[in-house]
């Protein structure tokens, strides 16, 4: 049994306890067949010549050997962006996500991708399995038609007893696909940090995600379709037919589509999402106008790198090479930042050759995940004194709550984004956490992009972050202790235990930072 880091540290008797009663939650549950048709499919081999494909195109060839990419920021643009790929595609589209709610984001996105399905258009759905909890039926409905196809990644064949089933055969199930693209007619691609979720566009009543995305056109969304096609024909990538006993029919597609549409609620969705085709070409010509023709590269784990069984497929060797090659400057925003002894000696040579090396991250009254947050508190002082700048995100931030909805006026700002800029010339926007399950269990995806032009819009939203009216700097004084500066109504602020955090919340942080589990963060 491959268990957790924390479980490795239990007596024998302990352990094989658990085992004993995950084994007696599993017996007598149906397990779905997981041996049925998987029929290969590929994305298109050339996107079509006409319509918003073909204009993406024609501009790609007026700049051979380079891609097209603008900056997707706000959470508007990175919504309706979407809209506008699902209503333009003329042949395919195809979605890859860690996570996609069935909320008011979640089905606003979905309600267009059937749409696109019914005028003809193939929509491939590729989602991981973590979070996607009592929708098999549901999903298995929709997928009915004959024009969308839905497979789940790496699923637990216990569907009601997932816990006990991921106690079991934790090695497996621990590794996660965490890519997030989508990718409509070969032609045009979104990629970076966002999942499909209200949180992740100013809709969330409790807190909502500053995060990045990056619009692609040109050669470079070829190379992301390759690595959707790699996931999609995986042995892990299973149909969802696969988790319902019974095959559904479009009478049960017409009747799923019709509660899915009786379930949104488009006011809570400031954004124009059905919008006449004038408007959400102006979104497009929008993209277009602000593309910036260079050079680009898919970094992303191999599905063979995933299983262990490709060392060199691993994305994070080749971007911590390009951190480490820094002259000038490396500017961070992680989500998630837990640097282990290699990466932090990588700080630590380039501020001595005077590298300004600037990093914002979450704060503990920000962060979604305690743990990860815990990993990043006993990592800190380490980072700090190897010469990084450390700045967290606060959770009143304007730079964040100013996009919100109106119902999520009073939710607080957390921290989403994976991007950094190196030396004002190289930016890499994608899903990649600075953590070791990043690094070493999951798999990734991102765009690095070589242009001076580019690296100036990232920056400037990098720069946003770390002001002082969006985030505290945190430093350590002359006894070592952490210390938290801002400004607030004008004044200097400093704190000397976590901000904004209740004593409750500090306690839980200082007991998981004891724990041995740095290596499943």
């Amino acid at each position: 049994m491959n268990a957790p880091a924390f479980l490795k540290s239990w007596t024998g008797p302990g352990l094989a306890a658990l085992a004993v009663l995950a084994v007696l939650l599993l017996a007598g549950c149906a397990v779905p067949s997981f041996d049925g048709p998987k029929p290969p499919s590929q994305a298109l081999v050339k996107p079509p010549s006409r319509g918003v494909a073909g204009q993406f195109e024609d501009a790609a060839a007026r700049h051979p050997g380079k891609s097209g990419f603008a900056v997707l920021g706000d959470n508007r643009r990175a919504f309706v962006n979407r809209i506008a790929l699902a209503d333009f595609a003329q042949e395919t589209l195809d979605v890859q996500y860690y996570i996609w709610s069935a909320d008011t984001a979640g089905l606003l996105l979905a309600d267009h991708l059937i749409r696109a399905a019914d005028r003809g258009v193939r929509v491939r759905f590729l989602l991981d399995d973590v979070n996607f909890k009592k929708r098999d039926s549901a999903t298995a409905s929709i997928a009915a038609h004959p024009n969308i196809e839905v497979r789940i990644f790496n699923p637990h064949r216990y569907r009601s007893n997932r816990t006990s089933e991921f106690l079991l055969n934790f090695g497996k199930l621990n590794k996660r696909m965490h890519n997030k693209i989508m990718v409509m007619d070969n032609a045009c691609a979104i990629v970076g940090g966002r999942n499909i979720a209200d949180e992740y566009f100013g809709l969330g009543e409790s807190f909502n995600n500053r995060d990045l995305d990056i619009a692609a056109v040109g050669p470079v969304v070829r190379d992301l379709s390759d690595t959707f096609d790699e996931f999609w024909n995986s042995e892990s990538a299973v149909p969802i037919d696969a988790f319902v006993r019974d095959k559904p029919d479009m009478d049960d597609f017409r009747r799923q589509v019709a509660t899915l549409r009786a379930n949104i609620r488009p006011e809570r969705c400031p954004f124009p999402v059905n919008q006449d085709v004038a408007e959400l070409r102006g979104r497009i010509d929008d993209i277009m106008d602000e593309v910036v023709w260079a050079r680009g590269e898919v970094l992303f784990d191999t599905y063979e790198a995933m299983q262990g069984r490709d060392p060199e497929g691993k994305m994070n060797r080749r971007l911590h090479a390009a951190v480490a090659a820094a002259e000038r400057e490396v500017h961070i925003e992680a989500a998630y930042f837990i640097l282990r002894d290699p990466a932090i000696e990588t700080i630590r040579q380039l501020s001595a050759r005077g590298v300004d090396v600037r990093v914002l991250t979450n704060a503990l009254a920000g962060n979604d995940v305690v743990a990860a947050q815990a990993g990043h508190t006993r990592r800190r002082p380490q980072v700090i004194r190897a010469g990084a700048e450390v700045f967290e995100l606060r959770p009143d931030a304007p730079a964040m709550l100013s996009q919100v909805a109106p119902q999520a006026r009073d939710s607080r700002a957390a921290l989403h984004t994976k991007t950094l800029v190196i030396d004002g010339e190289t930016s890499f926007v994608g899903s990649f956490n600075l953590d070791p399950r990043s690094a070493d269990i999951n798999s990734e995806l991102g765009l690095l992009v070589h242009s001076e032009a580019f690296a100036r819009q990232v920056s400037e939203f990098l720069d946003e972050g770390v002001r002082p009216e969006n985030a505290y700097r945190v430093t350590l004084d002359d006894k070592g202790r952490t210390l938290w500066t801002t400004e607030v109504d004008g004044e200097t602020k400093t704190w000397t235990v976590d901000p904004e955090t209740t004593l409750g919340r500090r306690t839980m942080n200082r007991i998981m930072t004891l724990l041995p589990i740095e290596n499943q963060l």
